[in-house]
């Protein structure tokens, strides 16, 4: 009889260990969760700031979060990905065409769309929609967008931008900067450098 109460005991404190076990991994999700929460929570008065309110600003973080799954890098805005140390990408603010730096006031739309020294690609003619923001050379960044969509190279002279095909070759190279094309090809194209 005694091993009988042995075996209930030892069964309830397996259970015990277990349901603790449990708990402390809904916790730690939960914890996780929430850190996510609080990490976004600039991007989020950001987003405020920008004249979202809270539906566009989830739209918004659920396009960079497409992004981010697709391209890596590194949120560090409410509509900006770095891009490990080569550039960054932005996203146009839901309502909007033109993609602009939330960090660098208007001059994003209402000044140059690209930053001085910038290689920027993108998605959609007359500079419109998302857009990489490039300035490192020699780094290849792959893309994957068709149509027609638009770059500057607005860097020195001495600077060209290059697009390449589908089997990494070399398909075309831009004159010195500054210079752009408003309506691009982007069919052909799988990766760009800024020089």
């Amino acid at each position: 009889m005694s091993h009988i109460r042995t075996r209930r005991a030892s069964g309830k404190a397996f259970a015990a260990l277990t349901m603790a076990l449990l708990a402390l991994g809904t916790t730690a999700a939960t914890a996780t969760a929430g850190t996510a929460g609080q990490d976004r929570a600039p991007f989020a008065a950001q987003a405020r700031a920008a004249g979202l309110d809270g539906g566009r600003a989830a739209e918004l973080q659920r396009q960079v979060d497409a992004e981010l799954a697709a391209t890596g890098g590194t949120q560090v805005g409410a509509n900006k990905i770095a891009l490990d140390g080569k550039g960054f990408m932005l996203l146009p603010l839901p309502g909007e065409k033109r993609a602009r730096d939330l960090d660098g006031g208007e001059a994003g739309i209402l000044g140059d769309p690209c930053y001085r020294g910038y290689a920027c690609f993108y998605q959609y003619e007359n500079f419109e929609g998302p857009s990489f923001n490039l300035y490192d050379c020699g780094v290849r960044h792959a893309i994957s967008w068709s149509g027609t969509g638009s770059w500057i190279n607005n860097q020195p002279s001495k600077y060209r931008v290059k697009f390449y095909d589908v089997n990494g070759n070399l398909g075309w190279t831009s004159p010195g900067g500054p210079v752009s094309d408003a309506h691009a090809p982007w069919g052909w194209v799988y990766a760009v450098a800024a020089c």
